[in-house]
């Protein structure tokens, strides 16, 4: 077996040295976009840019998504039945009304860019959905109503009480983020952003044949007309993140949270008509709130995608469940102590296919 000598090692580094030269050679020669590209092949070792490839200086995408969320309001209930009619009698079991929220369909519509910088793509996604829905209470002469007018003293019983409440809620997310690998089985994307937001809230609430001490109003009926509008705009942030099981099918996840700056204009009316035939107004009002209120977005779920055209194209279909608070959004006034500063949350399936070209 040859061993090496200490006249060995001189002559390595003799050989070594005219390539190292070279090397720096090399490097002393190549132009500014030459090094940038070999600093960008370099950082995409470490977090190589997920599919597809991008052709161009940018390849642009598409999305479409069906909507099936349940709409949920704290704060809107408006009667409860179960309360006594006379002193010493016992009140049957009752119960608290509340307009019925149910599930309603929506839609998701997006368009993005990716780019060969760095891999780097953004994003703009505009999002509507619409819910209407009313409830009746019963017609059970001791139903104890919880007017709206804040106070935990002023209750009223009535013949009958409904209420009505509908939304209108459109939003615009723009996003700024970079797919990336991390493992041979697993993808990041964070990204920044803004969020944009308009939303129209209305509650409305009638009464029928009210029972009180003050002849003015006993027997009348009442319409409590309740109208909330929002404009918002704020700071964007998340990760979205894909755990393959096999080439095309992955298990997805996503996480965002916002800080919006709302301005909510609000206005309220109330309406009485007395058996006699006499009506007035008994409030009318309009009033204005600014204030910063976080929204919280997640979701999970299940994807196919494939690449093809030598990955230069990839189609997406997924199915997820997605979930959203929104808080402080009933901004409703219920005198005398304002509005109540109760959540607005979403939850409901979403399905959603992409394409990349």
């Amino acid at each position: 077996m040859k061993r090496f000598t200490l006249t060995t090692i001189p002559l390595l580094c003799a050989a070594i040295t005219p390539l190292c030269a070279d090397a720096q050679g090399y490097d002393d020669k190549m132009t500014d976009a030459q090094r940038q590209q070999k600093y960008m092949d370099e950082m995409n070792k470490i977090t190589p840019s997920g599919e597809p490839a991008v052709t161009r200086w940018a390849d642009p995408f598409i999305t479409a998504d069906f909507i099936w969320w349940k709409t949920m309001e704290d704060g809107l209930d408006y009667a409860y039945t179960g309360t006594s009619g006379a002193v010493g009698v016992d009140a049957h079991k009752g119960k608290l009304k509340h307009p019925r929220f149910k599930y309603e369909p929506g839609f998701k519509v997006g368009a993005g860019l990716k780019f060969r910088h760095d891999g780097w793509d953004t994003f703009v996604q505009y999002t509507r959905l619409n819910f209407n829905r009313q409830r009746s209470g019963s017609s059970d002469v001791q139903t104890a109503v919880a007017v709206p007018f804040g106070g935990e003293t002023l209750t009223w019983q009535a013949e009958h009480a409904s209420g009505k409440w509908s939304l209108n809620f459109n939003v615009i997310d723009w996003e700024l983020g970079r797919n990336f690998w991390v493992s041979k089985w697993l993808t990041l994307r964070p990204f920044v952003g803004l969020k944009f937001d308009w939303t129209t809230q209305k509650f409305k609430v009638e009464y029928k044949e009210i029972a009180s001490t003050d002849i003015m109003i006993d027997g009348s009926d009442v319409a409590v007309k309740m109208h909330e509008n929002q404009w918002a705009a704020g700071l964007r942030a998340g990760l979205n993140t894909t755990w393959y099981m096999a080439r095309h099918w992955c298990i997805f996840g996503e996480l965002a949270l916002s800080g919006m700056v709302n301005s909510f204009n609000t206005s309220r009316k109330d309406d009485f008509e007395t058996p006699a035939g006499l009506e007035w107004i008994q409030n009318n009002f309009k009033g204005r709130t600014t204030n910063v209120t976080p929204v919280m977005e997640w979701s999970l779920g299940l994807r196919y995608e494939t690449a093809f055209h030598n990955d230069d194209y990839m189609f997406q279909f997924q199915v997820g469940w997605e979930e959203q608070v929104w808080f402080n959004q009933n901004q409703f006034s219920y005198l005398p102590t304002g509005g109540r500063n109760t959540d607005l949350t979403f939850q409901g399936l979403t399905v959603k296919a992409a394409f990349y070209f």
